[in-house]
């Protein structure tokens, strides 16, 4: 089945939902106007080295000075190719936001991304994706082996998986545009006098589309200015897909469709049902994320069948909660216990081939001494979840509630689909000044709103009037 992109605005930002098999798969939220900072590439300058953390704080041009690794300027055999010092100029990419009190992560090694290939202007490696054959691993090398030295200078590809469809002249026009970005990027490194953005990432909408390709059936959008800009991204690197672009002013039957609402809903609550009986909790915080398994009706006729059955289960649950709530960092899941280490490698195999095409961003380490699988997923910056969800009022933060930036999106998305005639709404007094700005921003002038103490806090009631 065909995958689905749905990009759903309000007024501050922009959700990008992937839809794959009936059913969202990914959420991407972005505010609007902000700048994109993950994979975006600046210009720096190291104000600060840091002997005991093995890295520099650069100016970058943002508030917070971002943290480069020093082993990000080192070769494969750790021999440094020149010494760091404060005042030098760098050329680095944000690989994760800041977060908290920490600034944003940077590396040296710069990654261009292309249609078939990402390029290495850094680097001399020939890399694969894990989901190319060795056919095509072959035939693809030959052309890197073949292209590469032509351009006088190191550099290096990982060849994405799209690239098995690829022609050797389709993969030579990726690497000269990428190459005269790459030398684009250069000359502004070279102009600009002060620390700040060269490269701007493109929106998680577009970075949706060069993830998927052909792959993407239809793409709904609610915004006529995100449709402007996926068309002229398509129109320049895709001719053939432009037509699969929608504009639809009210996506209520998509929200219906695909239960977008409900889907959300479910990433308010750490806990996940499974359909065997049991369930899953998840705890985000700072530090980690830590899953916890719990049983319900034996699946079989021993403790171990049982414990292995609802592991196997959890762990298919757990890979999708992941990367639908983009969860990153480190994590620790707590299964069931299991006696046999055979049952286990079975739940860690489950648990990484889940992971499907995200299982390169993923690191397994195993079971701990105590009986804990240890694992961490690439980082880029807060989890959805996190950003859709507070701090609940009532029990001073011990719980978390849909965010008031959910409670806008969702309560936008109804009053338009309920234009029909005068309603009453209802909501929590803490949520009056959020519900008031939706109406006013929007012109909604049949809704009245009614503070109802009654009504649970961010959340919302529609009463029709007879």
């Amino acid at each position: 089945m065909a995958k689905n992109l749905i990009v759903l605005s309000d007024q501050e930002r922009f959700f990008s939902l992937l839809i794959d098999d009936g059913e969202v798969s990914k959420i991407k939220v972005e505010r609007r106007g902000a700048t994109r900072l993950v994979d975006s590439i600046f210009k720096g300058k190291v104000k600060k080295l840091v002997k005991g953390m093995d890295g520099v704080f650069v100016d970058i041009g943002l508030e917070k000075e971002a943290y480069l690794p020093i082993k990000q300027n080192c070769k494969k055999n750790g021999e440094e190719i020149k010494p760091v010092r404060v005042g030098e100029e760098v050329l680095v990419q944000v690989v994760r936001e800041p977060v908290g009190e920490k600034g944003a992560k940077l590396t040296s090694r710069i990654r261009l991304v292309g249609k078939y290939l990402i390029y290495l202007p850094n680097a001399n490696d020939v890399k694969f994706s894990s989901r190319l054959e060795e056919e095509d691993r072959e035939r693809l090398k030959a052309i890197a082996i073949e292209v590469l030295p032509r351009y006088g200078f190191s550099c290096g590809v990982i060849f994405r998986r799209h690239a098995s469809k690829a022609s050797e002249e389709e993969i030579i026009k990726d690497i000269d545009s990428l190459k005269r970005l790459w030398l684009k990027i250069l000359k502004k490194f070279s102009a600009q006098k002060k620390p700040g953005l060269l490269l701007e990432e493109y929106p998680n909408y577009i970075k949706m589309i060069k993830d998927h390709w052909y792959e993407l059936g239809e793409m709904v959008v609610d915004n006529p200015y995100v449709w402007n800009d996926i068309v002229s991204f398509l129109e320049e690197f895709e001719p053939s897909l432009v037509k699969k672009v929608v504009y639809v002013k009210d996506v209520s039957a998509y929200i219906n469709r695909y239960r977008i609402h409900d889907t959300f809903r479910k990433m308010l609550s750490k806990y996940v049902w499974l359909r065997g009986g049991g369930y899953i909790v998840i705890e985000e915080t700072e530090a980690m994320t830590v899953i916890d398994v719990n049983s319900g009706e034996p699946y079989g006729e021993s403790h171990e069948e049982n414990a292995l059955n609802t592991n196997l289960e959890a762990a298919k649950e757990i890979a999708k909660h992941i990367m639908l709530r983009d969860i990153g960092g480190i994590i620790v899941i707590d299964f069931i216990d299991m006696k046999r280490q055979e049952n286990r490698d079975l739940v860690i195999r489950t648990l990484q081939e889940s992971f499907g095409e995200e299982a390169c961003n993923v690191q397994i380490y195993g079971f701990t001494r105590l009986g804990l699988l240890e694992m961490a997923r690439k980082k880029s910056g807060e989890s959805v979840s996190s950003l859709l969800t507070e701090s609940c009022p009532l029990c001073k933060g011990r719980g978390k509630v849909r965010g008031k930036s959910l409670l806008a999106f969702e309560l936008e998305k109804d009053l338009r689909r309920e234009s029909h005639g005068v309603i009453d709404l209802h909501v929590n007094p803490q949520s009056a000044d959020t519900v008031r700005s939706v109406i006013e921003k929007n012109g909604f002038k049949y809704v009245n709103m009614v503070e109802d103490a009654n009504v649970e806090y961010n959340d919302y009631e529609i009463h029709y009037r007879t």
